[in-house]
């Protein structure tokens, strides 16, 4: 089944359907970061902070800390250290990213660790995760990736998520966050390229299937 076309800047764009109406969603791999991409990202990492924690930041993002991640990942992009997902709606509406950290150590080049993945609250939920999830593991491969890692808060909504889609602990660190003056457990995870690819393309599949039977019934 296809599920995405190109839209004319190289994006990967979905068509989608929300509550309000369907709407188009591109991926794309940003190499740098100017300022309007940077106003966006520290307005949807607020936005998100908001609701569900960030790792690496405490609960309110103050704009020295947004301007130090701004900065870092600048950097990042320049060294080639880090892929940058932008996800946006077809109008502009910034609604989620993620950074797939690189691992340049030529004995562990087959592994690339997911950080930084936010999704704007209003946009969770339906297609707008496999989907992220499909395009990273197509950047995996041209990458010559094969296993993705990630480390996250324990009993937070993005680690059942991680686990409803296929990511599996390897291990746990007792003390990973100290956060409102508790102690947090975290959960560090990892997939196969392959088999997070199939279960995205499987997702997608599923619930298209479904809204399509259920807009014939209707």
């Amino acid at each position: 089944m296809q599920h995405s076309s190109r839209t004319p800047a190289g994006a990967a764009r979905y068509a989608m359907s929300f509550e309000e109406a369907p709407l188009d969603v591109d991926y794309g791999w940003r190499d740098d970061v100017d300022d309007r991409l940077a106003t966006r990202i520290v307005e949807l990492m607020r936005h998100t902070s908001a609701s569900a924690p960030i790792i690496g930041f405490a609960e309110e993002i103050t704009d020295e800390a947004a301007a130090a991640y701004i900065a870092d990942l600048r950097a990042n992009l320049a060294a080639r250290k880090c892929r940058l997902l932008v996800i946006e709606t077809g109008e502009g509406l910034l609604i989620g990213l993620c950074t797939l950290r690189r691992n340049l150590n030529p004995n562990n080049g087959h592994i690339a660790d997911l950080a930084k993945g936010m999704i704007r609250e209003a946009y969770r939920g339906g297609l707008v995760l496999p989907a992220a999830f499909h395009e990273i593991a197509l950047r995996c491969e041209q990458d010559a990736v094969d296993i993705v890692t990630l480390d996250v808060r324990a009993g937070t909504p993005a680690h059942k998520a991680w686990e409803r889609f296929g990511f599996e602990t390897w291990g746990v660190m007792p003390d990973y966050a100290r956060a409102q003056g508790a102690v947090h457990a975290g959960h560090f995870m990892l997939q196969r390229v392959a088999d997070l690819k199939a279960r995205a393309l499987a997702i997608m599949n599923t619930r298209q299937q479904r809204s399509a039977a259920g807009a014939a019934t209707a």
